[in-house]
C-alpha cells in the first residue's frame, strides 16, 4: 500500500491517532454537562425570583374591579383658556370582557374573536381587526400569543370644588345614553415572550366626560400599562401617551350627522395627564360585577 493510501485510511478510521484525543472526549462531555447544570440552576433561580410572573393566559372571561382616574384638564377656549385643573376621582366599579388567548398572525389574517358578555349586556360579543381605532405596532406583533378585550361598563363620579360634578361613562352606559356617538372601548394584551404572562397591555377608551360646562367626547388614544402579570393588572403603572382632546358633544353629533367623525371646531379643552390604575379585584363573578355597575347607574342621575 502506498504512503498516500495509508494516510487516507488513517484519516478515515482514526487509526494511529494520539490516545490523548480519545481522553479529551469524556472531558468535553463532563464540561458540557457541568455548564448545562449551571445554566439549569440559574434558570430555576430566575423562575423562583419571578414567582407567579410567568404563567399562562387564562381562558376567556369577565373581570370586575375597582379603579380610579387621576387627571389634569387644560382649557383651550373661553374665560379659563390656558388654565389647568388636576384632580383624583373616587374609586368606581369597572368590568372588562376578554377573549381566549390566540396566536396573532397579522392584519392579513383578519382575526375575529368572541368575548363572553354578562346577562343584559347589549354590546357586541365579537372583536375584529377593523374595530381597533388605534394600532400601536408593539401590541400587534405577529407570532405572539394575544388576548383582545372590551370595556363593558363604568360610571365614575365626583364633585370637584372648582368644576362641580364630573361623570365619566363608556361601554354599555355610553351606548344606552348616547347611541348616536357610541364606539367600543377595546384593548390588547400580548405576550412579551411567545406565550402567556408577562405581557404588555393597552386600551383605547372611547369615553364621554360630563361636567356642568357641557359633555365632551374623550378618545384616549393609547392608554398604556406597564408590564402585566395577571388579569386584572392590579397596581400596574398606566398613562396616556399623548394629550386627549375634549370635543364638545354637540360638535361631535353634528359631525357624525354630516357623515364624518371629527368636529371641524377645535376642542374646548384637553387632558394633558391621565392615569387609570386598577386598585383591587372584586371577589364576585363578572356577571355580578356588571349588574352592580348597572344598579348604581340606575340609582343616580346624569350630571
Amino acid at each position: 500500500m502506498s504512503t498516500d493510501t495509508t494516510t487516507k485510511a488513517t484519516a478515515k478510521t482514526g487509526v494511529g491517532r494520539d490516545s490523548s484525543d480519545a481522553r479529551r472526549g469524556p472531558d468535553r462531555n463532563d464540561a458540557a454537562t457541568a455548564e448545562f447544570r449551571e445554566l439549569a440552576a440559574k434558570h430555576d433561580e430566575l423562575v423562583q425570583q419571578m414567582g407567579d410572573d410567568i404563567s399562562p393566559f387564562p381562558d376567556a372571561g369577565v373581570d370586575g374591579f375597582l379603579s380610579h382616574f387621576i387627571m389634569t384638564f387644560q382649557f383651550l377656549r373661553g374665560p379659563q383658556s390656558g388654565q389647568a385643573v388636576s384632580f383624583e376621582m373616587p374609586t368606581a366599579i369597572q368590568t372588562v370582557a376578554r377573549s381566549g388567548p390566540f396566536i396573532y398572525h397579522g392584519p392579513a389574517e383578519n382575526h375575529t374573536v368572541t368575548v363572553p358578555l354578562p346577562s343584559g349586556c347589549t354590546l357586541s360579543d365579537e372583536i375584529s381587526e377593523r374595530d381597533f381605532r388605534t394600532r400601536p405596532e408593539e401590541y400587534f406583533e405577529e407570532g405572539q400569543e394575544t388576548v383582545w378585550m372590551q370595556i363593558l361598563n363604568l360610571d365614575a363620579r365626583m364633585d370637584h370644588h372648582e368644576l362641580g360634578p364630573i361623570r365619566i361613562i363608556l361601554g354599555e352606559t355610553l351606548k344606552r345614553e348616547h347611541p348616536d356617538i357610541f364606539r367600543p372601548s377595546l384593548g390588547v394584551a400580548q405576550s412579551l415572550g411567545r406565550h402567556g404572562f408577562p405581557a404588555r397591555l393597552f386600551f383605547n377608551p372611547y369615553a364621554l366626560v360630563e361636567t356642568r360646562f357641557g359633555s365632551f367626547r374623550a378618545i384616549h388614544g393609547t392608554l398604556s400599562y406597564g408590564r402585566i402579570t395577571h388579569f386584572p393588572p392590579m397596581g400596574t403603572p398606566v398613562s396616556i401617551q399623548e394629550s386627549v382632546p375634549m370635543e364638545a358633544l354637540d360638535d361631535v353629533q353634528q359631525a357624525m350627522r354630516a357623515g364624518g367623525d371629527a368636529p371641524s371646531i377645535g376642542p374646548i379643552a384637553r387632558i394633558i395627564a391621565l392615569s387609570h390604575p386598577i386598585d383591587v379585584p372584586l371577589q364576585v363573578p363578572g356577571d355580578e360585577a356588571f349588574r352592580l355597575v348597572e344598579a348604581r347607574i340606575a340609582g343616580q342621575p346624569s350630571v
